[in-house]
């Protein structure tokens, strides 16, 4: 029975030692491909992959981009009506009714960082990791939500996502830092689930001896965790009516924002997404659209170039709402809609996987060539590592569909939308940019305010930084103190 499961997985000629009945019921191989459910990976896989051979080709009459009607621009919005609505917004996270939920399953790899992106120094005056950034954010909104009667900071949970990869190295690092002085009550953890990973040829990857080649199942594994792992009971428990979630990577992501939140309380919305203007039409970025009256978000590999490309009257992309991972989902929608209609809707992900020599008996990575280039007098060796595999992910937006009350909430850019995904050094979505960006957003801040900056470090401009810490000032509200002061570079202003 064993041999021949084997056998069908593959798996035979690199585990030849099952013939030993007395070893091979213990074996983790085989614990791994019951608890996993390999076969239906497998099957999940070859249904994921004619489908994407036999892919529809969207046309204009197919998908419209987003209308007026279900988009509001934050820029467009009066003062007083923007501060009736962030009222509604902070009066919710005051009564306990709002929840942060923050994805973090997965790995800094293409950072070059060997540990979970949260724990991710970003190279700040402040030295402070990508957590700290959002929990002192949602520290400082707590805060200035907090009862003008009593002045009581209401109880705001903050749920994170971790996976097998990582839960331990995360629970770990928060207690090492005492929850940055965040209540521990309020910290939930829970885990996303994993997959098996498949070669290009259909077969399951082994990585090493005891363990086959695992990989998170994608932020869409957000719903089935928050169930089996007892989060939903937990936040019905506590009362929590709407959700806030975000993705771990975008250091200028407003935690709990009010103004999103008061936004989708106040038209009573099932299903929330914030956007960004797509920055070119190479952005390679998720686009939000609408399909048959309803939200989906196309990745930019679904959506054909002569839609990507689309300018409008005005020269502006026509389908230009980058999605950033920015959501907000009512309670009731998540329970009584989501979770009841949940299938299991894999994407495929191409990836270079380690995967188990048959010869060698050791962990290898897929290696494509070499190149021998020869710069400066000086031979240097290149590897270029091919893709062998696909990792099986679910999106979180694959359930936006879902929602009949739905909007987009369009926000700039510059403000808004910083993600660290990239190696230091790199142009684009990288530790540099990133602080190059929450810099400028602090310099705005302080200009705003009065302040006089002057900047010291003109031969060398990396060094030319601003820093407010989220526990002085959330989105540039009690800076008045600097008016007329001289600040310079590189600062870091904190409580």
């Amino acid at each position: 029975m064993i041999k021949n499961k084997l056998a069908e997985l593959g798996l035979l000629d690199l585990f030849p030692e099952m013939d030993d009945k007395d070893f091979q019921l213990n074996h983790p191989i085989l614990q791994q491909i019951e608890r996993f459910k390999v076969l239906d990976s497998l099957k999940h896989f070859e249904s994921v992959k004619q489908c994407v051979e036999k892919s529809q080709v969207y046309t204009i009459n197919d998908v419209k981009p987003i209308d007026k009607d279900r988009c509001i621009k934050l820029a467009n919005i009066d003062f007083d009506e923007k501060h009736r609505i962030v009222s509604i917004g902070k009066d919710a996270i005051s009564k306990g009714k709002v929840a942060a939920v923050i994805l973090s399953g997965g790995q800094g790899t293409r950072l070059g960082y060997n540990g979970p992106k949260g724990m991710y120094n970003l190279g700040l005056q402040s030295n402070k990791t990508i957590f700290q950034l959002h929990i002192e954010k949602i520290m400082k909104i707590r805060e200035l939500s907090k009862n003008e009667g009593t002045g009581q900071l209401p109880k705001v949970p903050i749920y994170i996502m971790t996976s097998d990869l990582n839960d331990t190295i995360i629970r770990d690092y928060f207690n090492s830092v005492n929850f940055f002085g965040y209540p521990r009550d309020d910290i939930y953890f829970f885990e996303q689930g994993l997959m098996p990973c498949v070669s290009n040829d259909g077969k399951i990857i082994v990585e090493t001896e005891t363990s086959l080649s695992l990989a998170p199942d994608g932020n869409g594994g957000i719903y089935y965790a928050l169930q089996l792992s007892g989060a939903i009971s937990h936040m019905d428990g506590l009362g929590v009516e709407h959700l806030h979630i975000y993705g771990i990577d975008n250091v200028l992501t407003k935690s709990l924002d009010p103004l999103f939140l008061g936004i989708c309380i106040d038209r009573g919305i099932d299903c929330g997404n914030k956007v960004v203007n797509r920055a070119s039409k190479n952005e390679k970025v998720g686009v939000t659209t609408i399909i048959e009256n309803r939200m989906h978000v196309l990745e930019y590999s679904e959506l054909p170039a002569a839609l990507a490309d689309a300018l409008d009257d005005g020269g502006n992309l026509l389908f230009g709402a980058a999605n950033i991972c920015n959501h907000y989902l009512s309670f009731k929608f998540l329970v009584n809609t989501v979770l009841p209609n949940l299938t299991a809707q894999y994407h495929l992900a191409p990836k270079k996987i380690p995967y188990l020599d048959p010869i060698s008996r050791k962990t290898t990575t897929p290696i494509r060539y070499f190149l021998l280039i020869l710069f400066h007098n000086k031979f240097y060796y290149l590897i270029l590592y091919s893709n062998n595999g696909y990792k099986l992910e679910m999106f979180i937006f694959d359930v936006f569909p879902l929602a009949i009350n739905w909007l987009v909430v369009e926000v700039e850019r510059f403000d808004e939308f910083a993600p660290v995904k990239n190696e230091p050094g790199n142009s684009t979505d990288s530790p540099d940019t990133a602080i190059m960006l929450m810099s400028n957003q602090a310099k705005r801040w302080l200009l705003k305010a009065g302040a006089k900056l002057i900047d010291t470090t003109t031969e060398n401009k990396k060094n030319e930084i601003y820093e407010i810490s989220s526990l002085l000032s959330y989105e540039g509200e009690g800076l008045d103190h600097y008016n007329g002061i001289d600040i310079s570079s590189p600062v870091y202003l904190k409580h």
